[in-house]
Formats: structure tokens, sequence, C-alpha cells
């Protein structure tokens, strides 16, 4: 058994791929201490599915500006920086989880006396910068988050992504590939599995769709709302359920009411656990992703998508480079991104085909839930630690 640190800046019940990796080590018979941000009502301490979870107050709830974030983040590595200069070989592994990227020079100390440390880059934060505050690759800001991405990689003993896309622009950036592990982030099945097959709705029940997760503009909700109302008319008893919370909400309530809306389009009340989320939507006839197409975007692979895709969901989709990648015009729905008639037309294809949402949802399974799974795919993490460990 080996005692592993890990810190993200990140709540950690809302963050399923830190917990998904910090309950594998624990499965495997380690002892893990994670370090995240403390939400308002929560205790600064706790124990999680055998989890040891210390918590830190930041800046504010929720930062806006750059200088707001950069504050947050350094206060962070503050924290991650003073925990390990008490406990410099306490641990026997440290595993930083991005954003930022720098998080990982926190650990220099341990790093300096041979203990391993692996960087996990969960987003590519140049794409995201730009996304954000609506730069371009040339403005000093993302030259400088390259920079440090680069050097944050070359500094750790190993580099875990999600995506070999991501991979790619990682070596062409100048870390190793040789260090570069790729981790997906695939839906845990413990909470996401193949739901019942449904009987023939009558023909007054509601045509459901779906989306759950953030609700940020590059996510595209607000081009979903307006093929709702496009499609309204059409489609009867139609209902769409936005589950989450994000700095949007507010901007999407306010166009769904200007829409009058009210009946057809429903928000939770904010966050909701993962935990919860498979009995929301088991009833869905489909599952939207409406995301806007940019340098960040296009190399994602939702892990909504696969979430709804290992339960069964028919998914609309856009065709970006990395869902494409995995995901043929047999296996989803594809939309034009960004345009609101042909998402509208999507809906309405599916509304009015049950055999293709049959169809599609067969075959996403098959040739995608079934190859990629968390309980499989997990021994990726579980190995390169224990390799790591016997160095």
């Amino acid at each position: 058994m080996a005692f592993i640190f890990m810190a993200a800046y990140t709540n950690y019940r809302r963050d399923p791929r830190v917990k998904r990796e910090a309950e594998a080590l624990v499965e495997s018979g380690h002892r893990v201490v994670f370090l995240a941000r403390r939400q308002s009502g929560e205790p600064n301490c706790e124990t999680i599915a055998g989890v040891d979870v210390i918590k830190t107050v930041g800046l504010k709830n929720k930062c806006t500006s750059f200088i707001e974030y950069l504050i947050d983040y350094v206060i962070f590595f503050l924290m991650i920086f003073a925990h390990l200069l008490r406990h410099p070989l306490r641990y026997q592994l440290i595993h930083i989880n991005n954003m930022p990227d720098f998080l990982v020079f926190a650990t220099c100390l341990p790093r300096l006396l041979g203990i391993p440390v692996i960087h996990d880059v969960h987003d590519l934060m140049p794409e995201l910068f730009e996304e954000k505050f609506s730069s371009g690759e040339k403005h000093w800001v993302v030259r400088a988050l390259k920079m440090q991405e680069k050097w944050s990689g070359k500094f750790a003993s190993a580099v875990l992504t999600v995506e070999n896309r991501l991979k790619d622009i990682l070596s062409e950036r100048g870390i190793p590939r040789e260090k570069i592990h790729v981790l997906m982030n695939l839906p845990d099945d413990r909470i996401f599995s193949r739901r019942e097959i449904l009987a023939p709705k009558p023909h007054d029940a509601p045509f459901v769709m779906v989306y759950h997760g953030t609700l940020a503009r590059r996510l595209g909700l607000d081009i979903a709302i307006e093929a709702v109302f496009k499609v309204k008319s059409v489609i009867p008893h139609l209902e769409l359920r936005i589950i989450g919370a994000g700095e949007e909400q507010a901007r999407l309530i306010t166009l769904r009411d200007s829409f009058g809306l009210q009946d057809i389009v429903t928000f939770s009340e904010g966050y909701v656990p993962v935990e919860k989320i498979p009995a929301m939507i088991d009833d869905a006839d489909v599952g939207l992703i409406p995301l806007r197409i940019s340098s960040g975007t296009d190399i994602m692979l939702p892990t909504k998508l696969l979430e709804y895709v290992t339960m069964g969901i028919p998914c609309i989709v856009p065709k970006t480079g990395t869902i494409y990648r995995y995901f043929d015009e047999e296996m989803v729905q594809y939309f034009e991104a960004e345009n609101v008639d042909s998402l509208a037309e999507a809906m309405i294809t599916l509304y009015r085909n049950p055999n293709k949402r049959t169809t599609l949802s067969h075959l996403a399974t098959e040739r995608f839930a079934n190859i990629y799974n968390w309980s499989a795919h997990k021994k990726v993490y579980t190995s390169l630690v224990e390799h790591l460990l016997k160095q």
C-alpha cells in the first residue's frame, strides 16, 4: 500500500474524473489524501468513499476575470506547496490535476527528493483562455499558457490526458510523447448503465430531450432553446430538461421566458450530484450536445455524450473533429454546429423516426460503450501508478 497525495482546483464531489481516479487508487489498496476547493456549507475535511478530502477556501466562489482566476490559482498553489513543505516525504506518489498547469510546480520539493509526480491535463488552458476571453492565439497570455503547459509536462514524471488528440497537441508543443498517457474521461459504470428497454410510449406522452452538465456559452444551450421554439408546433408534448448549473443559467432562463417556453424548457435547481443524474434522464428520448465549435470544443469528447450512449439514449451532436473520430452517422444524429435550423431539423427527424432512435442507440452502445468502459480502462491509470511507485 502506498500513501498518495492528489490535488485539483475543483470541488471534489462535483468532479467525476478526479473522484473516479482517487477511488480507483483506494480500490487498489492505496491510501489517498485529496486537496480540493470547498463550497460554502461543506466541512473542511471529510472522508468520501475511502478518500480523505481536505478542502480549502479561495478568493471567491466564482471568478469572472483573468486576474481573479490568477489570484485564486496562486492561493491554491500556495496551499499545495505549504502542505507538501510540511510533509515532503510523507507521500510515495503525487498526482496534480490541471487547471492551471503550473500547480504541478508546487510539488518541487518532493520531486527534488525523488517522489514521482503525475500531471493530469483535463483541458488545454490556451484554448480555453481563447474561448473564455475571446483572444487570439498570438495573445501574450495564450503564449504564456503554452509555455507553462510545456514546462509543467516536462517537470512531471508522467502526464495524463483525456484523448489522443490532446496527446498529439501536447507532444507537438514540446512535452516528450513517451511521457504522455491517455486516460479517457469515461462514465463510471457503477452509476451509468444500460437502461431497461422502454415500452412504447402512449401517443400523448412527452417527447423528452435532456442536457446535463455545465451551463456555459460554449456549450450552446441558447441554440438548443431557440431550436425548441422553432419545433414546438411540430412536436406536441415536447419537453427539454436542462440539468446543471453555471454562469449562463440566468441568461438562459431569460431567453426561455422571452420565447414563452416556461412549460416546455425546465431547469434543475442548480447543481445536481452525478449519482442522481441517471434517474433524471432515464425516460429521455434524446440527449442533446448543442456545443459551439471552437479550438477548445473541437477537441472535446463530451462526457455527457458518453453517459447518454452508455445508458442507451440516442444523441444529437455537432460534427466536431473528436466526436467524429468515435461516432459516425449510424451512431448519432449530426447537425450543423451553431445552426438553429439544422438543430431543429435534427430534433424533428428523431421525433418522427422512433426506429432510427432505436438504431442509433443500439449501434452507439455496441460500437462505443461496449468497448470503452471505466471498469476496464481505469487499469491504464492504476498500472501507471504501480509502475511509477516501483521506480
